[in-house]
């Protein structure tokens, strides 16, 4: 038994192990970055985690077909680390029997579907190229996009450091105000808290 998430490329649909899926999101803001490679469009926050967005056409030759108005990311678990590609649809999870996985036909390009794992006859009888994320990127480009997600998760770290130590300096500083406060009204309510003369006190300084 085989799960495959299968989603749509340029209108033509794909699939990839549930095991190589992270998550989907919708649409999601762009944030540019200097210094990335031409097959990194720049990065997308997806649930909080800032993870580089590739772009595929610029990896893999897929043919034109008429592409779906429902732009989302799929965001795949790989060797070096998570990253996420455009897609302009989702369309279903399948689970399919072993006999229903069939390996790559000897007419396919293999330079051109390398990034191919297998492929699955669905109930209906189409058939979906199942991809391998980890063969979409050559074994410099994975170490490109390593140090890309290395980079993002210092970032990360660096980033919930100074929010931590802002906490505590705001924590730091309410602390001192209130003492501070505390003192102050202690120092204008000094003189109606001291203790009045007892009656033999009085009495002692009047004899003397």
């Amino acid at each position: 038994m085989k799960e495959v998430v299968c989603f749509f490329l340029k209108g033509r649909e794909f699939g990839v192990d549930v095991s190589q899926m992270k998550t989907i999101a919708n649409e999601t803001k762009l944030i540019p970055r200097d210094g990335l490679p031409e097959y990194v469009k720049g990065i997308v926050d997806i649930h909080g985690e800032q993870v580089p967005l590739l772009d595929y056409e610029q990896l893999f030759t897929i043919p034109d077909n008429q592409k779906r108005n429902e732009l989302r990311y799929v965001v795949f678990n790989v060797t070096c680390g998570s990253f996420a590609i455009e897609c302009d649809g989702i369309s279903e999870i399948v689970s399919v029997e072993d006999s229903s996985v069939q390996g790559m036909p000897g007419f396919f390009n293999q330079d051109e579907t390398n990034y191919a794992d297998c492929m699955i006859q669905k109930k209906d009888k189409q058939l979906v190229l199942v991809m391998n994320p980890n063969r979409m990127l050559t074994k410099e480009q994975a170490q490109e996009v390593k140090k890309i997600i290395d980079e993002l998760e210092e970032e990360r770290k660096e980033a919930e450091r100074k929010r931590i130590e802002e906490e505590r300096r705001r924590k730091e500083e309410e602390k001192r105000q209130r003492e501070e406060e505390l003192a102050r009204m202690r120092e204008e309510n000094g003189d109606s808290e001291k203790p009045s003369d007892t009656p033999d006190q009085a009495q002692e300084e009047n004899n003397e």
